[in-house]
């Protein structure tokens, strides 16, 4: 069984489980076709004027399967706010490192060109966003675990800042200004003057404020005044108490894993590397949470498993080897360790993503299909129970896997520009970049060794935008389909990201993946590294099932 996606009744959420079959497949696709239709439709004609029964002909799909996903047309305004808070997680690691009232401007700048499309909407529902009874009031029951992601989003913002006041007026402070963000969301709802003028108005104002309120924060009288705004605040958020103290168990058994970026720009953040901080594990919590509060197994989503490097000189052939044994291992034990803390259990999902950006690193799709359904086979073999895979096609119903690739690009990724520009001005999205290029760059000089190495390593420049917009487009999928699940990724990350590097093999470097290396076992311990190399150590060949498996040291080495 797989968690596939989620029904937003009243007061309820029931996670809905299917097995990945193909009505596991055409049921992702059906639910992701009609949240987009419904929000389309909802900006061309008005919220009210739009039924479910219209939403789900214009999809094409039948309304009792409308029902199945979506209780109300509510919920589609829920799953708007769900796509929301993903947009501002995935940005949160890239807030400017800076005083307090630049972070806060920032984050509320992002969100107000993320809710810029849908303003029509969200002014159609003023009335029912400001009723506390209402299912998609902000500050209504259904709406609770978003409140507590949009806290968490806070937290990261006074944590991170340079003028941070001390741990305990920070719970506070952060209650107050989530609090102050509701009231420059609403004025920008009401706002008519041209191009928001007077909302911006607003913003500099408020950030104005905290840049002369931020050093006082450490006087006698800043607790008391905060702790009285906060009581205030807390009365009106009408959160549940959220006890973490479970998640808090589960995310340190996650985060020993953790790889992070290396360097001090990349990281930001000393000592974060070695022993996470508060930030490190704000944006996570919430979502263990959900699964915690409701007894369910926690799911977790790992992109990875795409398909092996067509480059000869890093990996022993197209299938999987013992690399992604001890990778799949190290997953299932992963589980194992949190199961003992967390009686459910975990799920881990591995969203295969060798489709997405197979024609850009030179994998033919046959590849991909043989490498995927041997990693089953494997799975299968291994026992690994707690682990599952889901591919492009089990997400878009489609046998033309260009065609997919050119629809997940044009409804999910980033414009071009905007990722350049993103990789100049933020340090962790550069280094990520020049860990693909490497990667690219490596494999097109294998591939191509006539051209010189400077217009290889140019021409894998665009090579590298393109495989990270994609993989970010699968990313936005994934959350559209996997709204809570923890989200896990295979290359290192900042320490305050909203997605968390696991290593799943030991490897001579933080990049290298099982798909990219080869396994060399030694007296006492075994390294992952690319092929050329266990070559020149003189190691021996190993096969197994009539396949090249691994290397193995000589004794005399």
């Amino acid at each position: 069984m797989r968690i596939l996606g989620y029904h937003f009744g009243p007061r309820i959420r029931i996670a809905i489980l299917t097995p990945p079959d193909s009505a596991y497949r055409a049921a992702a696709t059906a639910r992701r076709r009609l949240l987009d239709t419904g929000l389309r439709l909802f900006a061309e004609r008005g919220y009210h004027q739009v039924t479910v029964a219209d939403i789900a002909a214009a999809a094409g799909q039948p309304l009792a399967e409308a029902y199945r996903f979506f209780g109300s047309k509510t919920d589609f305004v829920l799953g708007l706010y769900q796509r929301i808070h993903d947009e501002l997680e995935a940005r949160a690691a890239d807030l400017p490192a800076a005083p307090l009232a630049e972070r806060f401007r920032a984050l509320l700048q992002l969100k107000l060109r993320l809710l810029a499309p849908h303003r029509p909407t969200l002014r159609a529902l003023a009335a029912s966003l400001i009723d506390a009874e209402a299912p998609a009031g902000v500050l209504s029951p259904d709406t609770e675990s978003i409140r507590l992601r949009g806290l968490a989003l806070f937290e990261a913002v006074v944590q991170g800042a340079a003028d941070a006041p001390a741990p305990e007026v920070q719970p506070a402070l952060v209650r107050s200004l989530y609090a102050a963000h509701w009231g420059v969301l609403l004025l920008a709802l009401l706002d008519r003057s041209p191009d928001g003028a007077a909302t911006q108005q607003a913003l500099d104002l408020i950030s104005a404020g905290l840049s002369v309120a931020a050093p006082q924060l450490g006087s006698l009288l800043a607790p008391l005044l905060l702790g009285q705004v906060s009581q205030v605040v807390e009365q009106f958020l009408q959160l549940t108490p959220a006890d973490f103290d479970q998640a808090r168990q589960v995310i340190k058994l996650i985060m020993r894993h953790r790889k992070v970026l290396e360097g001090d720009e990349a990281t930001n953040s000393e000592g974060c590397a070695a022993e996470p901080c508060a930030q490190c594990l704000g944006l996570h919590l919430p979502r263990l949470q959900y699964f915690i509060s409701q007894g369910q197994p926690i799911h977790l989503i790992l992109p990875a498993f795409p398909a092996k490097s067509p480059n000869r000189q890093k990996v022993l052939g197209p299938l999987p080897d013992l690399g992604e044994e001890i990778a799949l291992t190290t997953l299932q034990s992963l589980c194992d360790d949190i199961r003992q803390v967390y009686a459910p259990g975990a799920r881990l999902s591995i969203c295969a993503d060798g489709r997405v950006f197979a024609d850009l690193v030179q994998v033919s799709d046959e590849e991909v299909s043989a490498y995927n359904h041997a990693l089953k086979q494997l799975i299968e073999r291994l026992g690994t129970r707690d682990l599952d895979v889901v591919n492009l096609e089990d997400l878009i119903e489609t046998t033309d896997f260009d065609a997919a690739r050119q629809w997940i690009t044009a409804e999910y990724a980033e414009p071009l520009a905007e990722l350049q520009q993103r990789v100049r001005e933020s340090a962790s999205q550069r280094a990520m970049f020049n860990g693909i290029h490497r990667f690219v760059a490596e494999d097109g000089q294998a591939l191509a060794p006539e051209k010189s190495k400077s217009r290889v390593k140019e021409e894998s420049k665009a090579v590298a935008y393109e495989v990270i917009r994609r993989s970010n487009a699968w990313t936005r999928l994934l959350a559209q389909e996997f709204p809570h699940a923890l989200r896990l990724s295979i290359h290192p990350q900042h320490p305050h990201a909203d997605k968390i590097g696991l290593r799943i093999t030991r490897a001579v470097d933080n990049w290298l993946t099982p798909w990219h290396g080869v396994v060399l076992l030694r007296p006492n311990d075994y390294l992952l590294m690319k092929r050329q190399q266990a070559e020149a150590l003189g190691a021996t060949l190993v096969a197994q099932d009539g396949r090249p498996s691994h290397f193995v040291t000589r004794p005399e080495s």
